[in-house]
């Protein structure tokens, strides 16, 4: 008696799931996984790589235009633009006297005060200019990021883990559509 009340409810059980959960169970989940390289990715390497492919590609290259000079290598270095000329090879020279710079005419003056507030704007206005470009290669990665992902969510895919990946903000998402 107790075995056939016992099957009774394993059958009442079984017979009162719905049909989509049963369904849910029989489909199996497929997964992509997205790395994104971060803000510091390096110009001319893909910010983001799909594993599977997503919609036949595998990597996502970014092209970055006027950004391009914004890579890492370009602000540590203090590489210049495109096209930049510069004239004469003199720089300034420090000495217990006094620091001297070129005067335009190949000859070496003593700096003024003048001369200091003109070096110091320079360099801000470079700071600034480095800030900028930073800024624009940022915003160029999350908006790719953004859309991959919207894209990716229009396809039937949800994001259900991220990962940090390296330490220059990397991230791996992991996609599952069913």
């Amino acid at each position: 008696m107790k075995k056939y009340f016992f099957l009774l409810v394993a059958l009442v059980t079984l017979a009162s799931q719905p049909a989509t959960t049963a369904a849910q169970q029989l489909a199996k989940p497929v997964y992509m996984q997205v790395f994104y390289a971060g803000t510091g990715w390096l110009a001319g390497q893909p910010l983001l790589h799909y594993s599977p492919a997503f919609r036949g590609k595998t990597q996502e290259l970014v092209q970055e235009d006027s950004t391009r000079f914004a890579s890492p290598g370009a602000l540590l270095f203090n590489e210049s633009a495109p096209g930049t000329v510069y004239q004469g090879t003199m720089v300034s020279v420090t000495s217990s006297k006094g620091t001297l710079v070129p005067d335009g005419k190949g000859k070496m003056r003593p700096q003024t005060p003048a001369d200091i507030k003109k070096d110091q704007q320079a360099e801000k206005a470079q700071f600034s200019r480095s800030l900028n470009l930073l800024n624009a290669r940022a915003t160029l990665a999350f908006n790719t990021l953004t859309n991959s992902l919207n894209e990716a969510a229009a396809d039937g895919w949800e994001v259900v883990q991220v990962a940090a990946m390296g330490n220059e903000g990397g991230l791996v998402y992991l996609l599952r559509r069913r």
